[in-house]
């Protein structure tokens, strides 16, 4: 699912907007949410391990992008970057809202890199926020971002909240979805097994425990999550292409 880089002046506008209509609806305070369904989608977060040639050559890694994947970059991009993520990660966030912003200028925006979200979701609340992130997704390939943004952005104000449905239907109201529509997509239980199994194979073949979760060039990368550390990182094998 390729998405040609260019300025999206409107996708941008609308993203603000979410934004400040998201800040003024959910002002409560958060509560924390414990979930167990969802087949017990919850991993423990701990440090990933390095790469092993089994994993460089799963396809799952080789042959990415994915007819399924949603794609930030040019087909021409020399490199690969994969995220495993969950919606109610807090590092995941800062990840989106930090450091992506500045990845995307100097390696996404030039045709360096294509850069690839999956959803690893740990919970409940990430569960049904990955299926609202695919059904404005499956219509339009850019909403699938300037929403993966506006959730993380707003992530303390829905996340962690117990009204989280109640909070993600909010959120999708402002960006043009309907509640029969998000009634539907919460509803849709082919996409909620497609979510699982995704994760599920994620699990058995690349053993990920927990997110984020990133692989550059077909090795896992287990530094530090800041932009410097991260463009050294991406450096190092756009030296090898």
């Amino acid at each position: 699912m390729d998405l040609p880089m260019k300025k999206h002046i409107v996708a941008a506008t609308f993203a603000s907007a979410l934004l400040f209509t998201s800040a003024l609806l959910f002002t409560s305070a958060a509560f924390a949410v414990e979930m167990t369904t969802v087949k017990d989608l919850r991993t423990s977060v701990k440090p990933v391990e390095k790469a092993t040639s089994q994993k460089a050559n799963n396809p799952l890694i080789k042959d990415a992008p994915l007819a399924s994947d949603y794609v930030l970059g040019q087909k021409t991009a020399k490199l690969v970057v994969i995220e495993y993520a969950s919606l109610s990660c807090p590092h995941c966030a800062h990840f989106s809202n930090v450091v992506l912003p500045e990845l995307t200028k100097k390696y996404i925006d030039t045709g360096k890199i294509r850069y690839v979200l999956r959803q690893f979701p740990h919970n409940e609340p990430a569960f049904n926020g990955a299926m609202l992130l695919n059904c404005v997704g499956e219509k339009d390939k850019q909403k699938y971002f300037t929403f993966s943004h506006v959730l993380y952005d707003s992530q303390s104000k829905w996340a962690f909240d117990s009204n989280f449905q109640t909070a993600l239907e909010s959120i999708a109201g402002v960006g043009g979805v309907s509640k029969e529509e998000f009634k539907k997509c919460m509803d849709d239980k082919s996409l909620e097994t497609r979510i699982l199994q995704e994760k599920k194979q994620a699990m058995d073949e690349l053993k990920i425990e927990g997110v984020p979760y990133f692989v550059i060039g077909g090795e896992v990368y287990d530094g530090e999550r800041d932009l410097a550390s991260f463009s050294k990182a991406i450096d190092a094998h756009l030296k090898k292409k």
